[in-house]
């Protein structure tokens, strides 16, 4: 999407592109947003891209390309950034449209659960050859190939691993009390601000030294919020209530030096390796940034350097080069060095598996968990990939619309989830 346009000059383009005349514009773009399940679908005509979630710009996408009635539409991971409801009503909202137009559609996808129920036919392939090709009934009931194989269990055997609740109780890394979080949605004439929109709301956590905490929730619900705002990136943007306290600190007691001083405590993991590494500095220059804003000297920075990559299961020789020799997945990895250089105590990761392959995810997930056994690093850990919570967190929280729903260990949840919107999740993540 455009970041410069609305989302109604963007779907106007398409309608523009298939002849829908101009006065129809309107009542088409809301029709067509409604469609793809985008809530008050008039109110976000007049929005930017980066006033919505990213579920909620993949649908716009899906919108854009609907307007211009294809008769092939091709699906390149249309619901990595969308959380498993989500998933599902939109490929069985795809589908529909499909039987409706008298389309076909070409899914490309590394989500074998909704390759299964949503194609007719499969097509694997590995570094550039087709490996299997056939029905998805018979390739996933008879797979013949090895590859096709192990993508198939290992997309199932994530969940098995789970790290025992061996973490002191006394030490607790994180307390959130009371956590608000509020976006301007309309300037008055003088440039304040007259309406706020709550992101998040009455927010409470607690992550003890060793465990991890994961957030799960609809693409909107606020699991990127509650993260810029532990990690103190929302400053001027929005207004954020509550008390955060981090090692027994509280942030919002810190001056400016001090808050700067004190982030390598806190570190971050974003959900794309692609967007969040400079593309013109080599790795070596990546990881070590951290250190060299505070001043440490070169010898000591190449040393730490040369740990963290061995930390993430990364050869030495990798410090000479640059993001676009690398897989997605060692990108990724090169992006946790340089969390982990910092020596934090507590670890933000948001999403880091959606943008990676099955077999990627699998050895991401393992080498996080190992880290966590190792260091002793806490994890908030945000994702709508069930599995994935379910095999690195000790605690899950359920959030929707900014409010936390259910909370509590992963097992339980799990088990017996309580409030209606954790059972559908679960639900639709199980089949």
């Amino acid at each position: 999407l455009n970041p410069l346009h609305t989302v109604a000059k963007q779907i106007a383009e398409s309608l523009r592109l298939s002849g829908v005349p101009k006065k129809q514009w309107r009542a088409t773009s809301i029709a067509l947003l409604d469609d793809v399940n985008i809530t008050d679908p008039a109110d976000k005509l007049n929005r930017y891209p980066h006033e919505l979630s990213g579920g909620q710009r993949q649908r716009v996408m899906i919108a854009m390309a609907l307007a211009q009635q294809p008769d092939i539409l091709i699906a390149d991971e249309p619901t990595t950034a969308l959380d498993v409801t989500l998933q599902h009503e939109i490929l069985a909202l795809l589908d529909d449209l499909k039987r409706q137009h008298n389309m076909a559609m070409i899914l490309i996808s590394h989500d074998l659960n909704l390759v299964r129920r949503y194609s007719d036919e499969v097509v694997v392939m590995r570094q550039g050859k087709t490996i299997e090709q056939g029905q998805t009934s018979a390739v996933f009931s008879q797979p013949k190939a090895d590859y096709t194989r192990t993508l198939i269990q290992q997309d199932f055997g994530q969940a098995l691993t789970l790290v025992d609740d061996n973490a002191d109780k006394q030490s607790s890394v994180l307390e959130v009390k009371n956590l608000k979080v509020q976006f301007p949605i309309e300037k008055s004439l003088f440039g304040g601000t007259k309406r706020w929109f709550d992101a998040v709301k009455n927010v409470d956590m607690t992550l003890q030294k060793g465990q991890a905490l994961g957030i799960v929730g609809e693409s909107g619900s606020g699991k990127t919020t509650i993260a810029l705002a532990l990690s103190q990136l929302l400053s001027n943007q929005a207004r954020v209530n509550g008390q955060i306290v981090v090692n027994g600190q509280d942030l919002s007691a810190l001056s400016k030096s001090e808050l700067r001083k004190f982030r390598s405590q806190i570190q971050m993991v974003f959900q794309d390796p692609f967007a969040s590494i400079n593309p013109r500095m080599t790795v070596m220059q990546i990881i070590e940034e951290g250190l060299l804003v505070q001043g440490v000297d070169k010898v000591a920075r190449q040393q730490a350097v040369m740990e963290s990559l061995a930390t993430v299961h990364l050869p030495a020789d990798f410090v000479q080069r640059y993001p676009h020799e690398l897989s997605g997945g060692q990108r990724q990895r090169v992006a946790l060095a340089r969390a982990l250089i910092m020596k934090p105590s507590l670890l933000i990761l948001d999403e880091p598996t959606s943008a990676l392959d099955s077999t990627t995810q699998v050895t991401v997930v393992s080498l996080l968990r190992e880290i966590q056994d190792k260091l002793q690093i806490s994890y908030v850990f945000i994702s709508h990939d069930l599995k994935v919570v379910r095999a690195l967190c000790q605690h899950i929280m359920v959030l929707k619309e900014g409010i936390c729903v259910e909370y509590g260990h992963t097992e339980n949840i799990f088990n017996n989830p309580q409030h209606p919107y954790a059972q559908q999740l679960l639900k639709a993540s199980t089949t």
